[in-house]
């Protein structure tokens, strides 16, 4: 007759013990307790640092370029005015969420700002890149609205006018 299908195992084999456990009791060596590790405070202010050189660097190019591209139009709608600020709307909001406070938003919408003035003042030659017409009245003004908003939107990382003092001590 050979082997039986439905004949059971030794205890041995079985990959779980009669009462539902894996196996032995030995359960191998002692797990080594993970130490947690304090960040180096000055690791940590090099790198927010940096992160906000960077969020002022976006925000200067993001000027740049946008106030060379916002006079695209469809038809007489302008277009790629409307839609910069909408996109500053978003990458200053995303800027401030990701750095947890307004500071995020603030340091490149204020960047992108004197990028943008310095860019709608006429030279002495005649050059001037943001002009006053409808596209540039809406870019300009599009794009302090979506930092003004931005900075509204973006959370608080604390009580700004009174500090600690501030604070309910209720508990």
């Amino acid at each position: 007759m050979g082997d039986d299908v439905n004949a059971q195992a030794a205890p041995e084999q079985l990959p779980y013990g009669p009462d539902g456990s894996h196996g032995s009791d030995d359960l191998g060596p002692e797990p080594v307790p993970v130490r947690k590790r304090t960040p180096n405070p000055r690791v940590q202010a090099f790198v927010t640092g940096a992160a906000y050189g960077g969020l002022a660097v976006a925000g200067l190019m993001l000027g740049v370029i946008e106030s060379f591209s916002y006079s695209w139009s469809a038809g007489s709608i302008p277009l790629a005015a409307i839609l910069w600020s909408l996109f500053n709307l978003v990458a200053l909001w995303g800027a401030g969420r990701g750095m947890g406070g307004k500071l995020g938003a603030a340091v490149p919408a204020l960047m992108w700002l004197a990028v943008v003035m310095v860019l709608a003042v006429q030279r002495p030659e005649g050059d001037l890149v943001v002009t006053g017409t409808a596209a540039g009245t809406i870019f300009l003004y599009g794009g302090v609205l979506a930092g003004g908003i931005a900075l509204l939107l973006a959370p608080s990382s604390g009580e700004w006018l009174l500090g600690a003092a501030g604070r309910d001590r209720r508990g």
